[in-house]
């Protein structure tokens, strides 16, 4: 009789973890008074003197040690605002890991720009200073560090090689609310840093995002790309630059008050978590959290990230250890199945100009990204198993289930070839 849960055997759980988005009262209580007051918009320049849009900017801007907020629709706007905002533009170059959500070189299209890939570090699964360095040209403009799952991109490295090239970094932190690198918090370290407050986030009131800075003149740009190129002070019908609507709505900026009331106790809660089954682990040879470098003193959990050698469970494959563990009850999936180069935008771009801005005949060079390799993406997209972050909010009984599933299957892993 097979033990598994995959093959008709008991499940190791049946309930679920803990429930994802959180809420309490607190969400209630504040879109109720948004609702009552019948000031849903958040002004003119989209955080207007008084609104929860501005309350909330200021908040989590100097939580992350930043000077300034700027509360925007979504995440991946978040990003072309900020590369916006920084002057980049046709004809520039911005690099990017192959290991990240789409979003991420999505902005840098959207801005006319060129996104060049480079590969990703084993340890920490964000971008390689060292790739970096090689991928710099003269149109080079702009760096995306991502910090990836919650760790911290090597940004001492990355900095100096942006000042050494006078580059801006504008930070993908979509994955990494709260971290903390060698004692700083994110909003000190890069030009400007983004997040994400879409609903799998550590932070949600389903979608939204914000741009962290503390370089006013570039705050000042970001309102202006957010809110249709207004001046302060100045008419609805003048505008300065590319007059496009990204504004957050004062109901979601009401959502994001109360989450961020709770945010740091759960982010410390995550990171102890994680301690503990990284040490329920250690028993378990061929399954072990990313270790990281080192310097994130703090990591965001947005992903719980597990390297799987498939050689240590009988040759059983990543993808099916995962079907595996989540018919065992435990949630978990396989994150990217590969780098950003094989997705199949990329795969049939089309010839000359509406093949912009990869074939762009003013550009000067072009650029295939679907003939470009990245080894170690390449492993990374192979061996990892993600569990999403909420699971690290659960009681560690519920955690112990992990460690026990993992340990069944390896134990019943012939079941599975």
């Amino acid at each position: 009789m097979a033990e598994l849960a995959i093959k008709g055997g008991n499940k190791v759980r049946t309930k679920d973890f803990f429930a994802w988005p959180d809420y309490d009262q607190r969400e209630l209580k504040y879109v109720e008074e948004v609702i009552k007051s019948r000031t849903w918009f958040a002004g003119m320049r989209g955080a207007d003197p008084g609104t929860k849009t501005e309350e909330f900017e200021k908040k989590f801007a100097q939580y992350h040690d930043a000077g300034y907020g700027i509360a925007c629709a979504n995440g991946s706007v978040a990003i072309e605002i900020a590369l916006r905002a920084a002057g980049v533009g046709a004809g520039d170059e911005v690099i990017v890991p192959a290991l990240t959500f789409i979003a991420t070189l999505g902005a840098v299209l959207q801005v006319n720009a060129i996104p060049i890939l480079v590969d990703t570090i084993y340890d920490t699964q964000c971008i390689d200073p060292d790739e970096i360095e090689k991928a710099i040209t003269s149109k080079t403009k702009a760096i995306i560090p991502v910090h990836y799952g919650g760790f911290v991109c090597d940004m001492d490295r990355i900095i100096e090689i942006a000042q050494r090239h006078d580059l801006i970094v504008v930070a993908d932190a979509a994955h990494a609310h709260g971290a903390v690198y060698k004692g700083k918090k994110l909003g000190s370290i890069s030009d400007a840093a983004t997040f994400s407050f879409q609903e799998s986030k550590t932070m949600t009131a389903g979608e939204g995002g914000i741009i962290i800075t503390n370089d006013n003149e570039l705050a000042e740009k970001c309102i202006q790309y957010r809110s249709c190129g207004r001046h302060e002070g100045e008419s609805w019908y003048i505008h300065y630059v590319l007059p496009i609507n990204y504004r957050l709505a004062e109901i979601q900026s009401a959502v994001l008050l109360a989450q961020f009331e709770r945010f740091d106790e759960q982010l410390k809660r995550k990171n102890e978590n994680a301690h503990y089954l990284a040490e329920r682990f250690k028993d378990t040879d061929g399954i072990n959290p990313v270790p990281g470098d080192g310097n994130t003193d703090v990591n965001g959990y947005y992903l719980y990230l597990l390297q799987y050698d498939k050689a240590k469970f009988a040759g059983v494959s990543r993808d099916k250890f995962v079907e595996a563990l989540n018919a065992e009850g435990i949630a978990c999936h396989i994150g990217y199945p590969w780098p950003l180069s094989k997705n199949p935008m990329f795969q049939q771009v089309e010839e000359g100009p509406r093949g912009c801005p990869f074939t762009c005949p003013y550009y000067g060079r072009q650029i295939s990204i679907k003939d470009q390799k990245f080894p170690v993406t390449e492993k990374i997209c192979s061996e990892t198993v993600v569990i999403p972050h909420q699971v690290l909010l659960s009681p560690r009984s519920d955690l112990d289930d992990i460690a026990a599933a993992i340990t069944k299957i390896k134990k019943n892993a012939s079941e599975l070839l």
